[in-house]
């Protein structure tokens, strides 16, 4: 293997240690300068959650072909979306590594390697695709959903395919065993209006046990106060945002379909009524100016 301009493999950095999925791969003996890494979108989370290394691989043995994601690399390391960070960088999880075997222009006719019938059925059908045989490596599918990497800001986020050699990515995470990350408490939790459907089911259960007042902000700045006082409490109504991007809020509706940054204001209590929690959303759009100068307009 070629040595590659990568951080130390031990750097202090406030007191603490970092350490970088390079260094992971240079211990598998992978070729750096032949490897991608690939953060997959919601799709690939959805794929991989409803049918493991199966459904997931066949996805992503369809890739687009100008530019491929996969770029001539011989291995690809997968990762799906992780939890947004407080500072607002985007995390991965690890999936695993396949070896790329080969690859021709799909035209509906040879399968890949690694088969789903829903998946060729819709990512399939659409245009100008790559088809790719994959295998999966060992070393990998060992350490699936027990790493969790530093991505980088929402415009890095952007770029979902990139060389193992060229950008360092800090471990945040190494897990013991594969697990659902535990719910962070309603204060704490933040996340993405398109993440909100992926969540972990135990983060949904308990987002859909409380009611309360909700906080959403635009990559810009602006602010909209909402409330949620319906039986399937706050991601109940997130799922409405998440379905059509406004909730049914005129001033959303016209400024189109956006992946709006949500966290919690408010817990409601129990015993609260509607009206109650509808005076409490009144409170804190008088406390954070939403009306004067976010976008609720009542």
């Amino acid at each position: 293997m070629t040595a590659q301009a990568h951080p130390p493999t031990i750097t202090a950095k406030g007191g603490t240690y970092l350490f970088f999925f390079h260094e992971f791969l240079a211990k598998l003996d992978l070729d750096l300068g032949r490897t991608r890494l690939l953060r997959h979108d919601n799709r690939g989370l959805a794929a991989w959650r409803s049918g493991g290394l199966q459904k997931f691989g066949c996805f992503a043995s369809f890739q687009r072909r100008d530019p491929s994601p996969y770029a001539g690399a011989q291995t690809a390391c997968h990762f799906v979306p992780g939890p947004t960070l407080a500072d607002g960088d985007a995390t991965g999880l690890f999936i695993g590594i396949t070896s790329i075997l080969d690859r021709w222009d799909w035209d509906g006719g040879r399968l890949p390697a690694i088969q789903d019938p829903e998946i060729v059925e819709g990512e399939g059908g659409q245009q100008e695709l790559h088809a790719f045989d994959l295998q999966w490596l060992e070393e990998g599918v060992r350490h699936s959903e027990r790493i969790l990497i530093r991505w980088g800001p929402p415009a890095a986020a952007r770029a979902w395919s990139q060389w193992a050699d060229r950008q360092p990515k800090e471990i945040l995470e190494l897990r013991i065993d594969r697990r659902e990350p535990p719910f962070p408490g309603f204060s704490l939790f933040m996340s993405r209006i398109s993440e909100v459907p992926l969540l972990p089911q135990a983060w949904q259960a308990a987002l859909a046990s409380v009611r309360g007042i909700y906080l959403l902000v635009s990559d810009d700045g602006e602010q909209y106060v909402g409330s949620a006082s319906g039986q399937d409490g706050l991601i109940g109504r997130w799922i409405v945002y998440a379905a059509n991007g406004h909730g049914g809020n005129v001033l959303l509706r016209q400024r189109g379909h956006r992946d709006y940054a949500v966290s919690i204001l408010e817990v409601a209590s129990p015993d609260m009524s509607r009206e109650d929690i509808l005076a409490r959303e009144g409170h804190w759009k008088d406390k954070l100016g939403a009306r004067a100068h976010g976008l609720n307009r009542n």
